[in-house]
């Protein structure tokens, strides 16, 4: 044999042991160090602890392996020490690997809602209902559940979809899928943090926000739910004239209170695909009514909106009703073909809601300045300042949270879809606020 043949025999050789290696790949960039070795084995359990943790971590490192038999491999040897450690090691291990990444997570600005809207997206239901029990049993634990109720729902929100603890025993479907998520878990950035964990608090007094919002939403669920336009439109009047006399009430009210103080919080509120990037135009114009700021991240599929509570509160309420109202008759006008029977339904339907955000946002400008008008009247010259201070403060937020912001256009190629659009806009019932959303 040559000695080239035997030096390519030789290099082969040693690439093939090269490809054989488990649980090779590079580190993620945000996992946490490997747990060191023990090193007193008098106590054998902790021990074991530590060498399944050490293996699971490697095993969601091995995940994104280029090398298709790393992760194979890695969930071999997580059965194997399993095995031999007599079981329940390893599913102690994925829990506890779950919950030093989350808890990594919180510090970095996460909240429940965002890892669990992360999860669904980048790997599917699955992946996001096994994770669910640790990502509520972590979130519950942090100081936010018991001072901001914002975060305590979301914790209750998941509870309520998975209540059941997954199983992460080797062989069983749930380890592999906790496998997964911690591997999306560990690579995830830190995001801005929007509050501290009392920023969500209601003040006192906000009992009478919530009895009003109540009295909205079981307005609108009639408005929505009768066959009778007359009733309709007399129910969400009634709604309007709720929310118009509460905002503006509790804009002079906070006022008096703080001096003249505004507390800007900000909340993420989740918009799905499909026509995301449109969606996200709808609750950008309905801040810009009810003088709040938003901001749509694409990578996270959400908008961070920046106002006041009470503000906050009711734009999510409209946005809510109007997306759901949007996307109804959106669905009615069926698939959409062009001259050549090619289909042009995409562009029709992203069209038809980028048109429908914007005569929406005109209507609930057009209604915020008749009741800020009616605001005047009832409280003379110190409304506008107030009015003013808010939105300076808003703004000042979002400078502080994103002091580097890109204002991209939405492109509209279907004329048809945008009058489309436009014409749902006009029938849309401004349902949570009537022809108010705040003022």
């Amino acid at each position: 044999m040559g000695v080239n043949n035997r030096q390519r025999r030789k290099a082969k050789k040693q690439q093939r042991r090269k490809n054989e290696q488990p649980f090779a790949g590079p580190r993620p960039r945000w996992a946490p160090p490997p747990p060191p070795p023990h090193r007193h084995a008098e106590d054998a359990d902790v021990t074991l602890d530590e060498v399944a943790r050490r293996a699971v971590w490697m095993a969601a490192e091995a995940v994104r392996s280029p090398h298709p038999s790393d992760y194979p491999c890695a969930l071999g040897a997580l059965a194997r020490i399993d095995e031999e450690a007599g079981g329940s090691v390893i599913p102690r291990a994925v829990a506890w690997s779950l919950d030093q990444a989350l808890d990594r997570l919180w510090g970095c600005g996460w909240q429940p809602a965002d890892v669990r809207r992360a999860m669904r997206r980048r790997l599917g239901p699955k992946h996001a209902d096994t994770v669910g029990g640790a990502v509520a049993a972590s979130g519950g634990r942090r100081p936010e559940a018991t001072a901001d109720d914002r975060w305590a729902s979301q914790v209750s929100a998941i509870w309520d979809d998975e209540p059941q603890a997954a199983d992460y025993a080797p062989g069983s479907p749930g380890m592999a899928l906790a496998i997964e998520a911690l591997a999306v878990l560990l690579r995830l950035p830190p995001i801005p943090r929007l509050s501290s964990p009392t920023g969500g608090t209601r003040r006192a007094g906000g009992s009478g926000s919530a009895a009003m919002l109540e009295r909205v939403r079981a307005l609108l669920a009639k408005a929505e739910s009768t066959t009778f336009p007359e009733e309709a439109e007399a129910l969400t009047a009634k709604a309007q004239e709720l929310m118009a006399r509460h905002a503006i009430d509790a804009a002079m009210l906070d006022a008096a209170r703080a001096g003249g103080d505004t507390t800007v919080v900000g909340w993420r509120i989740g918009i799905d695909d499909p026509y995301a990037d449109a969606k996200s135009l709808l609750i950008d114009r309905i801040a810009d009514a009810n003088r709040c700021r938003a901001v749509w991240c694409k990578s996270l599929g959400s908008s961070t909106v920046f106002g006041e509570r009470s503000d906050l509160e009711m734009v999510e309420l409209l946005f809510t009703s109007l997306l759901v109202q949007g996307t109804d008759a959106m669905l009615r006008e069926g698939r959409v073909l062009d001259r050549s029977g090619r289909s042009r339904t995409t562009s029709f339907r992203k069209s038809f809601l980028v048109a429908y955000a914007m005569r929406i946002g005109e209507r609930l400008a057009s209604a915020t300045q008749s009741v800020v008008a009616e605001g005047t009247q009832r409280y003379g010259d110190a409304l506008l300042p107030v009015l003013a201070n808010r939105a300076e403060a808003v703004d000042d937020s979002v400078r502080t949270v994103f002091p580097e912001l890109e204002r991209r256009a939405t492109a509209v190629s279907n004329y048809a879809g945008w009058a489309a659009g436009r014409a749902a806009a006009e029938l849309a019932s401004l349902g949570v606020g009537g022809e108010l959303p705040t003022a």
